[in-house]
């Protein structure tokens, strides 16, 4: 199963094709789209990607699932949950041999500052909380989207950073917090990247297309083994730095 996670930049008005063509070029089964606002750029995606889709209206921005395969369940708990800034959706997908797939789909509070990792510590815990039926079960599923936080193992170059994240890490004293992907790793989810090349998961950036100094951009397993991981990748091709202001990422689990 291939999965692409990409933060389409407010909707994708104006970008659908190119962005169709980024997402088509990675092969994909499942597509996890945040800031996913715009219903005709959803439907031209979908269209072109011959996928069916579910949306989910977040407090902030929508999140959204694309599957070549039957969505049989979703749920927008964004709706149903208070605590979460932006969106979160939760979808079933079903293969033609039976085997499900569950997948989050989310996006958590912007910027680097330490009361911005704070609030994301927050929100972490009802997203742990809403995905918790599925770890006591040993569920396997995925955690896919714009986490607006950066890896415990990422070698970050000040330098590389956009100008507005630059000015939090000095205000934060040389440094950005990582503290929502490591309590995601205690968890027991498993960086798809590391897992598959942990150097690019070191030195890659998802964010900004621009200044890419940041890996905020995930795909989470969980209940999987890391040797099942294939490959995981961002893709960082000329289209895609002009298509969002992010980089899409990508995984293929055995």
């Amino acid at each position: 199963m291939r999965i692409v996670s990409y933060n389409i930049l407010k909707g994708g008005e104006g970008r659908a094709d190119p962005l169709c063509e980024v997402i088509l070029a990675q092969r994909p089964d499942i597509v996890a789209l945040v800031e996913a606002n715009c219903a005709d750029v959803l439907e031209r995606i979908s269209h072109r990607l011959d996928m069916d889709y579910v949306v989910a209206e977040g407090n902030k921005n929508a999140s959204a699932l694309l599957s070549r395969w039957p969505i049989v369940e979703s749920i927008n708990h964004a709706l149903l949950r208070p605590g979460l800034s932006r969106s979160l959706l939760e979808a079933v997908v079903q293969e033609p041999s039976g085997r499900q797939w569950v997948v989050g789909v989310l996006h958590l509070h912007p910027h680097a500052s330490e009361a911005d990792e704070q609030a994301r510590e927050r929100e972490l815990e009802v997203v742990l909380d809403v995905f918790a039926r599925h770890r006591k079960a040993q569920t396997p599923h995925l955690l896919a989207g714009d986490f607006n936080a950066n890896s415990p193992v990422q070698r970050i170059d000040p330098a590389a950073l956009k100008p507005e994240s630059r000015s939090e890490w000095d205000a934060n004293g040389g440094r950005i917090p990582r503290r929502v992907v490591q309590r995601l790793l205690d968890a027991g989810y498993v960086d798809t990247l590391a897992a598959a090349r942990p150097e690019d998961a070191a030195t890659v950036g998802s964010f900004s297309t621009q200044h890419p100094g940041q890996r905020v951009d995930y795909i989470f397993a969980w209940g999987t083994d890391p040797a099942q991981i294939k490959d995981a990748w961002v893709e960082r091709d000329r289209l895609a730095r002009y298509a969002s202001d992010h980089f899409p990422v990508a995984a293929e689990i055995l």
